[in-house]
Parts: structure tokens; C-alpha cells; sequence
């Protein structure tokens, strides 16, 4: 008789009076019907009916599930209580919601204070996912190497506890080594370790060892897929998404809107319409024409590719517009000229109660700019901290920039230049350099030159106009 066997008859011997209880809360747990289980719970404590081992996982993993951190302790005391804090399967469901609601010491706690954690696999497992979550790449380390050190089994699931944080920027190189580790142990054939690991690879920009990763898998789902072609997206590879996407389809995967978000972002980049229009039909044929996120893909598209009056439909036809639907839409019409219409879209969505975020102003800011609505960019820029408690980022002051350089006010885009409690980089100082070669400004360029960009111009001489061009 296994290990798990024992274990299962045990638990099964300290079965409640009432075994309907534990069927029925793992139901809707299993259903992800939370709130369902949590009340399932109160009800069999008020019918008279003890929780044991059985019980407690389902509750604590709802708990987890709805970042309930004070139900949880609660649910903690009801184990300690009804002594079933020693039970593998109830020890795991507490480190595990302990660490999802953020309470990680708490989860080391309970690891702690029972010496057969350091025998079960499960148990590290769950303190492993714990620190991933939080980013603490030192912890995880260090209990990994515990493990191996005890001997305690190493499976599948404790390597993507191991890899999550090494998707961090900085962290590529342990990466790396936890991916020679899979592959000796031959834990890389595991098809969710793989694609954590294709992954890591993508979000750190090594594009490249993804796709050579991506082409050894023997079996690849519909996350593989995803996983390589939203890589490519994020790193501004378009071509490279729609050419996977092709091969994907010949290959008889059936996409979701993930999928199509990401083909969907490449269309709008390479302007390629005739495949955004065939996408669209996917999401029709699929019935996800009222997916949000591929309508606001859908509007981005359109927009970029010059069919305002296509995208602008979409987004009329839309029930429900988050601030990412009214960013596409003002954008749209900010690249195309049209500043004024997309003026009065942006006032529209803040009348409407929808509070703008750094992205929208990027747009409207933009817009402003090629419109020569200098003066109410300025404005807009304004209330962003003042009102909206929104730090302009580089690409803000870029727009202003651009918006003060096409107005011909260089002397306010030079002490907006000067006034950034960041150092400007080469952009922002190229931004008011080309203005000032437009408006033969030669004195302020001549001296924006002593003050910044003799740092910068070794590596950028012929982004410069010389005092001749001038």
C-alpha cells in the first residue's frame, strides 16, 4: 500500500457524521464557486456537523482564492481546534493561502512549526509559490537548496515555483541554470515547467533561446502558442507574430482571444489589414465578438490602419468602455490629424466618470500635438498630477516637447526640459534640437549643447544639427 493510500484511508477513518458536507464543498470549490464553499462552511457548522481534514482544504483554498487573509486565520484556529493542523493536505492549503494573501511569514510559520514539512514535497512546494509571489528570489533559492540538502523529492511543480521569479529583469542568468537543472533531470519534458520557462525567456528578451526552447518541445498547447506568440508582440517582433500565427493554424490549433489579442496588436503595427479583417472573422466564427479585449484590439487596429470610421463603430457598439477603449479611439484620431475630435472624446470620457491613466494622456497629448492644440495640451498636462495624482513619465514630457517645439515656444520646452526631476536623455534633448532646427533658433540650441548634450553626442553626432545646418 503507497504513501498517498495510507494517508487517504486515515483521513477517510475521521470522516464527519455528515460526509455530504465535504462532497459538497469540494464541488463548488472545484467550480471555483468560492463565496458558495465559504457559506457551505457556516452552514454545517450551524447544523451541528465537525469539520476534519477532509473539510478544511476546500474552505482555506476558497479563502486563498478570494484574498481573505482574516477568514483564513480564522479557518487556522478551527484547524488548530479540531486537531487536524498535522494533516499534509490541511498544512499545505494554510502555507498556500497564507502566501497568496501576502502573509508570507505566517506560511513559513506554519511550515515551521511542524517537523514533517521537511519531509513532503507538497509542503515546500506551497512555501516555494508562496515566495515567487512576492518576488523574494533569495528565499526561494535557499529553500530549494534545503530541499535538495534534505533529499526531499523534487517534481514538476516545485521547478515552477523555482522559475516564476526568474522572469524578473536581473534574474536571467539563475534562470538559465534552473533550466540546466530541468533539463538533467528531465523535468523539462513536463509541459508546464517548458512553457514557464519559454516564458521567462520572452519577458527577459531573449527571444531568440524562447523560439530555439519553442521548436524542441514535443508537445505544444494552445499556452505554448500563446506563450511564443504574445513573446514576439511584447519584444516588437509583428512579422514574426503573424508568421507563427499562420503555422499555428496549419497545425490545426484552435486559437483563444489571447491568441488574437496578440495577432491583433502585430495588424495594427505592420498596418496589415486584410489579416486584422480575417482575424475579426475568427472571432465571429469563435463567438468572441464581445470579448472587450479584442474589441479594443480591434478598435487599435482599425485606427492605425485608417479606417477610423471601422473602429470607431466597434467602439460605439461597445456596451461597457474601459479607459483602454477610449485610449484607442483618441489615439486613432490623434495619429490621423483629426486632434479636435479626439479632444472632445477625452473630455467626453472624463465627463462620463472614467478617470484617465498615463496612456490616455500619451494620446490626447499627442493629439494636441498634431493638431497645434498647444494650449490645451498644456492644460491637459497640468491637471495630470494635480488632478489626477499622475507623475508625467519621459513619454509625457516628450509630448509636451514636441507639442511646445511645433508652437515654436522653445524657451517653455527648454525649462520643461530642465525642470524633470529625472535627468532627460537624448530623445527629449533630439526633440527640442529638431525644433530649433525648424524655427533657427541658433542660440538656444547652441547653448542646450553646453548644458546637456555634449554628455550624449560622442554616441549620437549625427542626430545633432551642426550650427551650419541652422
Amino acid at each position: 500500500m503507497t504513501m498517498k493510500t495510507k494517508l487517504y484511508h486515515h483521513l477517510q477513518s475521521t470522516t464527519t457524521k455528515n460526509p455530504q458536507w465535504n462532497t459538497l464543498l469540494r464541488e463548488a470549490a472545484n467550480k471555483s464557486l468560492f463565496t458558495k464553499a465559504l457559506s457551505l462552511y457556516l452552514h454545517m457548522l450551524r447544523s451541528g456537523a465537525f469539520p476534519n481534514a477532509f473539510t478544511f482544504p476546500f474552505a482555506i483554498k476558497s479563502c486563498a482564492a478570494l484574498s481573505l487573509p482574516i477568514t483564513g486565520k480564522q479557518l487556522h484556529c478551527h484547524v488548530v481546534k479540531s486537531g487536524c493542523l498535522l494533516e499534509p493536505f490541511v498544512q499545505t492549503s494554510l502555507i498556500s493561502m497564507y502566501g497568496k494573501c501576502s502573509l508570507i511569514d505566517n506560511a513559513r510559520q506554519v511550515f515551521d512549526e511542524n517537523p514533517q514539512s521537511r519531509k513532503l514535497t507538497v509542503c515546500y512546494n506551497s512555501l516555494l509559490s508562496g515566495y515567487a509571489l512576492k518576488s523574494r528570489v533569495k528565499d526561494v533559492v535557499v529553500l530549494f537548496c534545503e530541499m535538495r540538502g534534505l533529499g526531499v523529492e523534487i517534481n514538476g511543480v516545485t521547478m515552477l515555483g523555482l522559475v516564476q521569479p526568474c522572469g524578473i529583469p536581473g534574474n536571467l542568468g539563475l534562470g538559465m541554470c534552473v533550466h540546466g537543472f530541468c533539463v538533467k533531470f528531465g523535468l523539462d519534458m513536463d509541459s508546464s515547467v517548458g512553457n514557464c520557462l519559454l516564458t521567462m525567456y520572452v519577458k527577459s528578451g531573449e527571444i531568440d533561446c524562447g523560439r530555439k526552447l519553442f521548436n524542441e518541445m514535443p508537445r505544444k498547447g494552445l499556452i505554448t502558442w500563446n506563450a511564443m506568440i504574445n513573446g514576439y508582440a511584447q519584444n516588437g517582433l509583428a512579422n514574426n507574430v503573424l508568421e507563427l500565427y499562420k503555422e499555428m493554424e496549419s497545425k490545426g490549433v484552435c486559437p483563444d482571444p489571447l491568441t488574437l489579442v496578440g495577432v491583433l496588436s502585430s495588424c495594427a503595427h505592420l498596418g496589415a489589414l486584410s489579416v486584422g479583417k480575417e482575424v475579426e472573422r475568427k472571432m465571429e466564427g469563435c463567438g468572441f465578438s464581445s470579448n472587450p479585449f479584442l474589441n479594443n484590439a480591434l478598435i487599435n487596429m482599425y485606427a492605425r490602419c485608417g479606417n477610423l470610421e471601422k473602429a470607431r463603430d466597434i467602439f460605439d457598439g461597445m456596451p461597457v468602455k474601459s479607459v483602454v477603449s477610449w485610449t484607442a479611439i483618441i489615439g486613432g484620431y490623434g495619429m490621423h490629424g483629426q486632434g479636435e475630435v479626439a479632444v472632445q472624446l477625452f473630455d467626453e470620457m472624463i465627463r462620463g466618470g472614467i478617470r484617465p491613466d498615463g496612456t490616455a494622456f500619451v494620446s490626447v497629448l499627442s493629439a494636441c500635438s498634431h493638431a497645434g492644440l498647444t494650449n490645451k495640451g498644456v492644460d491637459y498636462f497640468g491637471v495630470m498630477e494635480r488632478k489626477y495624482g499622475l507623475r508625467p513619465s519621459a513619454e509625457h514630457y516628450s509630448c509636451m516637447v514636441d507639442l511646445l517645439g511645433r508652437a515654436g515656444r522653445l524657451n517653455e520646452a527648454r525649462e520643461l526640459i530642465e525642470s524633470m526631476q529625472a535627468r532627460a536623455d537624448g530623445a527629449l534633448w533630439g526633440a527640442l534640437l529638431g525644433a530649433c532646427k525648424i524655427h533657427r533658433n541658433v542660440d538656444l540650441i547652441a547653448g542646450t549643447r553646453q548644458v546637456e548634450v555634449l554628455g550624449i553626442a560622442a554616441k549620437k553626432k549625427s542626430a545633432w544639427p551642426s550650427t551650419d545646418e541652422m
